[in-house]
């Protein structure tokens, strides 16, 4: 089955609700217009409109949890979560451990990242970097329509919430979406043996535009993409295991270096024995500033800036 990015992600939310019937969705100015089709066939018990208020939103999935409901709450876009933060990690978060495990919380926070689209420093924050320490919290940020489809189903399975970054970006790119459940495991999406580019999102897309760009240049089968798709927890053993293959690794991320997934992946390779990498790990990551209105590229990684940063690592 091929899909695009944004079809991938809607046909998870309507075979979701369609397989669980205690699923609600919780948002703004659904039933009317975003998911008006879904409201019809499930009513509005199911398909819920809220005031404007995210931090109510997420508190009332955390109370639709407590008495057994899976919930989806739809966040208008991912720097949003900042207002609804207290709600996450107070009351989200902490629900399963605080009753010993005898209440769960799966509970999915859609975050969509309105890249190049003119919203400047708001609307566009990637935004996991301010969630990436707190505990029994599910970071997603697929880069495929495969994942994009999987993560969201995989996410309401598991007994504590989950982030899910999409980017909008990407929405029109289009894949197969695999026929099995990888369980929220990181995908090799392009298999080589001279160097690994580990990424998420956006950044995953971009790496295997890059691997594909390098093998036309001559670079047959030397670019491994390891696409993470659950940026937390990582799959370690993935990671690890590409990396000890080709002994390079160039990790991309939209984050700015100090923050993200990077640093994190970072500290993971250190566990390899030494000499296994031929050289040190290298971060292609974003500015550390806002994001401008008038051009935003020039501030994230490119097509152009990966490829070139590969170049470099593999030299």
């Amino acid at each position: 089955m091929t899909l695009t990015y944004r079809d991938a992600v809607a046909k998870a939310l309507a075979d979701s609700m369609r397989d669980e019937p205690r699923l609600t969705i919780i948002g703004q100015n659904l039933t009317g217009h975003a998911l008006k089709q879904l409201a019809e066939t499930y009513g509005t018990g199911r398909v819920r409109d809220s005031s404007i208020s995210e931090s109510a939103m997420v508190g009332m999935a955390v109370g639709a949890a407590m008495k057994g409901m899976k919930v989806v709450v739809m966040i208008a876009y991912a720097d949003i979560a900042s207002v609804c933060h207290m709600a996450i990690v107070q009351s989200a978060a902490k629900l399963h451990y605080l009753t010993n495990g005898r209440l769960n919380c799966p509970v999915l926070i859609r975050l969509p990242i309105a890249r190049f689209r003119g919203h400047g420093p708001e609307g566009n924050e990637v935004a996991a970097s301010w969630f990436y320490n707190i505990p029994d919290l599910n970071i997603v940020m697929p880069g495929s329509a495969s994942e994009a489809y999987w993560n969201f189903r995989e996410a309401l399975q598991r007994p504590t919430p989950t982030l899910f970054f999409e980017d909008r970006s990407i929405h029109p790119r289009s894949g197969d979406v695999a026929e099995a459940n990888p369980k929220g495991k990181a995908q090799i999406t392009r298999s080589g043996d001279k160097l690994t580019i580990i990424a998420a999102g956006r950044t995953a897309a971009l790496a295997e535009d890059a691997a594909d760009e390098l093998s036309r240049q001559g670079h047959r089968d030397a670019i491994e993409v390891v696409s993470l798709g659950f940026i937390k927890p990582l799959d370690s053993e993935t990671v690890l295991r590409s990396a000890s293959k080709t002994g390079r690794v160039l990790i991309v991320q939209d984050e700015p270096v100090w923050s993200g997934y990077a640093p994190y992946v970072r500290c993971l390779l250190d566990e390899l024995p030494a000499g296994k990498l031929a050289v040190p790990p290298r971060i292609l990551a974003g500015a550390d500033q806002y994001l401008p209105f008038y051009d935003e590229q020039p501030f994230l990684p490119s097509l152009e800036s990966v490829i070139a940063a590969a170049r470099q690592v593999m030299k």
